[in-house]
């Protein structure tokens, strides 16, 4: 019974993945007025910073699904631009810890904007009961992430 709830679960993450991706992931890629040319994963990369304040960059690679190469080109080019800063951890010196800076701070507010506007154009061709359901899954979802990465 586990084994077929699992499998079926598998098939239903599958293709949510391709259709989140189908109706939302353009919009990491359309900021048309944007006041910086970062790319999708820097646009990434600046939002999960910013939820969390301070993260080590093994995490935020993590997160983004990035090599540890990539990533830290990424990091490197994110802080020679001022959006983001590589500290020391005050609980551990031999980690490092990224935040962002006053300018990567602002350029999240905009993006943050941005991203709500063109969310909002996409969920809008729905009803608003059909946003709610879609609310109430999302916050499943979530609540059933947050469960597997406290258990990791």
């Amino acid at each position: 019974m586990k084994e077929e709830r699992i499998k079926e679960a598998v098939k239903l993450q599958f293709e949510i993945v391709n259709l989140f991706h189908k109706n939302f992931a353009r919009i990491f890629h359309q900021t048309g007025n944007s006041p910086c040319n970062l790319n999708k994963n820097q646009n990434k990369a600046i939002m999960i910073i910013g939820a969390r304040d301070n993260i080590m960059p093994t995490i935020l690679g993590k997160c983004l699904d990035l090599q540890k190469g990539s990533l830290t080109s990424m990091i490197d080019a994110l802080e020679r631009d001022g959006f983001v800063c590589r500290k020391g951890d005050p609980d551990d010196r031999r980690k490092t810890l990224i935040s962002l800076t006053e300018k990567g701070k602002a350029y999240r507010v905009w993006f943050m904007e941005e991203l709500e506007k063109n969310v909002s154009e996409i969920l809008s061709r729905l009803d608003e009961e059909d946003i709610f359901v879609y609310q109430e899954s999302l916050k499943t979802i979530l609540a059933t992430l947050k469960k597997l990465d406290e258990i990791a």
